[in-house]
């Protein structure tokens, strides 16, 4: 584990970040505090839900207002679970509804962590949308790694998150379709997936980027939004049922796109240590 991430980081937009969930927390419904796109959230969810969590232990970091904690409590009986934020508010609502007396929410940042933030190593270390708020490739990568150091020597890395490159390939057609382009929240880094892809990590080793959400971003937001722009003369909306159309062909029928992903399961196991 780096020594250096023992210190307090100030990355870029760190404060913004924290008051930016802290009043989401406030003015929105408990589905709609960490997204706007409920049918994505749902695609998301799946790509955990799906792992075979029965009897294991869980390190969730970025755990927010805690619906995955309780989406996997209501399908597993797991082991033990340990869910991880910074904003201390959604913490506190955490430890209201948990459903577990054994199961943990702790009121910390995960680019502060260190070997002794945890006494125990977890079968699963999930994210959703988590690490792209840390405003720095370098840091996202070192955070990354860190968690790798808390993966049990058979365990998985999932990590649910942005790819810059997959944003990239939606813009370049929106463009050819004269539709406006699309930019990642200010509070966010997407990942660079060549950045992943050629770094040496320490603890742990890239197995698999799987463009889950592919069939999904490619109707949303380039046929529902042609199509809102040129025959609806009007502005796509989430609850719009395309919203729902995309979600049941992403659900129901097999990957047929690959390039427009802007979110991605990025998987990792532990690397063997020789």
């Amino acid at each position: 584990m780096d020594k250096k991430l023992h210190m307090k980081n100030n990355y870029k937009f760190k404060t913004e970040n924290h008051n930016f969930w802290k009043e989401r927390l406030k003015f929105n419904p408990e589905n709609l505090v960490c997204s706007n796109d409920i049918k994505l959230d749902i695609l998301e969810d799946n790509q955990i839900l799906n792992e075979n969590l029965k009897n294991k232990t869980i390190l969730e970091i970025g755990c927010g207002n805690g619906i995955l904690y309780r989406k996997i409590c209501k399908k597993y009986k797991i082991k033990k679970y340990v869910g991880l934020d910074f904003v201390k508010e959604l913490i506190v609502l955490c430890n209201k509804k948990k459903k577990r007396k054994n199961d943990i929410f702790l009121h910390q940042d995960m680019t502060d962590l260190s070997k002794d933030t945890f006494k125990q190593k977890f079968d699963f270390i999930i994210t959703k949308r988590s690490v792209q708020n840390v405003i720095s490739h370098s840091l996202q990568i070192k955070v990354i790694d860190n968690l790798g150091y808390f993966l049990k020597k058979n365990g998985k890395l999932i990590l649910i998150e942005s790819s810059q490159d997959a944003q990239k390939n939606i813009n370049n057609q929106r463009k050819l379709l004269k539709l406006k382009r699309i930019y990642p929240p200010f509070h966010n880094l997407f990942f660079s997936d060549v950045r992943i892809k050629k770094h040496n990590f320490k603890n742990i080793k890239l197995k698999e980027i799987i463009p889950f959400a592919s069939d999904y971003y490619y109707i949303t937001r380039l046929i529902y939004a042609y199509f809102a722009k040129n025959f609806l003369n009007q502005k796509p909306s989430f609850q719009h049922p395309m919203q729902n159309v995309s979600l049941d062909i992403s659900l129901k029928s097999k990957l047929s796109t690959q390039d427009y992903s802007q979110v991605q399961k990025y998987i990792f196991t532990k690397k063997s240590v020789k």
